[in-house]
């Protein structure tokens, strides 16, 4: 049986619809009289798309993943930048989108979910309410009302203060923030600290306030991670892993908590199955990136016992949700499994 194969892809603008933010366009790809769909992409990753990485797919095979993907990487070459990674990432979920569009199923179901599971559990992040001001308790109070595995807080440092200083300020934010939560809570340093810092506050925090503590440094300072001898404070790392990248040094940290894959920034889910199947070999559980939710929620299906939570941005999902007729939604902290073919969603003009 011959293989349904790319006809065409569009690149479409939907900040009429959404605003003038970086996140406002759509990708669209069709084949076999269907058309697979993602987004919303930045407008760098849009631009790129329309220029070059679309035109390296048309005639491709829809079901054929891993050739795509080669084919993709081998047309920009490598190394590949963020842009780049993101570019191919949302190719690759709108391919499979297609793909299970065409084959009647859902995206969780094509990579191995039993179609049971209904919802996966979420933890809700607010990275940009500052937390370290008292008045904010009565907000985080209400997140953690609502039911998520988790709450994820801002935690950034203040360039005013001395390293002593400031990393007594943090431990009592994780302190205060906790108490205010009921509950041990984490945080993203939003890659803002130094190693002198990080060390500081691993002494001074205290553990049982907190779940982990998220990209502190860059990404790829595995020297600066590596002055942690121990598994204190636990770290989330991974986000911004592209296309290409060797998780190895990652995966081997003895402080890595949690492996926080960007499902689209890595380059698709493609490449995120590969990485999750990876982290599974290291023992690291996976909570993927909230910016790239819609994918990460059918991996959650596919893997439950490894995916162990999605990322629900709360200040930037539900305006994403509005390109959609039938938006992901959440319910007691889990989010809801689209049953419909592909990924589940579908443009509110196409």
């Amino acid at each position: 049986m011959n293989q349904p194969r790319i006809e065409s892809i569009e690149i479409i603008d939907y900040s009429d619809l959404v605003g003038s933010g970086d996140d406002a366009h759509l990708v669209a790809v069709r084949a076999a009289g269907h058309t697979g769909w993602y987004g919303p992409v930045s407008g760098p990753a849009a631009a790129l798309l329309d220029a070059c990485v679309a035109s390296l797919a048309i005639g491709a095979s829809v079901v054929d993943h891993d050739r795509l993907l080669v084919q993709l990487q081998r047309g920009l070459g490598a190394p590949l930048g963020a842009v780049a990674s993101w570019a191919i990432g949302a190719l690759d979920c709108a391919v499979w989108d297609l793909h299970g569009r065409l084959e009647g199923s859902p995206v969780s179901v094509l990579l191995g979910a039993s179609g049971d599971q209904t919802a996966v559990p979420a933890y809700a992040s607010w990275l940009r309410l500052d937390v370290s001001v008292g008045s904010t308790a009565h907000l985080v109070r209400r997140v953690a009302n609502q039911g998520w595995r988790s709450t994820k807080w801002g935690l950034r440092p203040d360039p005013r203060l001395e390293i002593e200083a400031d990393a007594k300020r943090l431990a009592l934010v994780v302190q205060r923030v906790s108490e205010a939560a009921g509950a041990p809570t984490a945080f993203d340093a939003l890659w803002a600290w130094d190693e002198a810092l990080m060390l500081r506050f691993s002494e001074l925090v205290d553990p049982a306030r907190l779940v982990w503590l998220e990209e502190p440094l860059d990404t790829y300072d595995m020297e600066g991670y590596g002055l942690l001898t121990a598994s204190h404070p636990p770290l989330a790392l991974g986000e911004r892993l592209r296309l290409g990248d060797d998780p190895t040094p990652l995966l081997g940290l003895r402080a890595l908590s949690a492996f926080t894959l960007d499902v689209v920034g890595c380059g698709g889910l493609t490449a995120a199955l590969s990485l999750v199947r990876r982290a599974i070999a290291a023992g690291v559980p996976v909570y993927p990136h909230g910016r790239s939710l819609v994918p990460a929620v059918h991996l959650a299906a596919a893997f439950p016992d490894n995916v162990l939570a999605v990322e629900y941005q709360m200040q930037w999902e539900p305006r994403r949700q509005t390109l959609f007729t039938d938006p992901i939604r959440h319910d007691a902290g889990r989010l809801l499994v689209p049953e419909a073919p592909g990924l589940g969603l579908t443009p509110r003009r196409q």
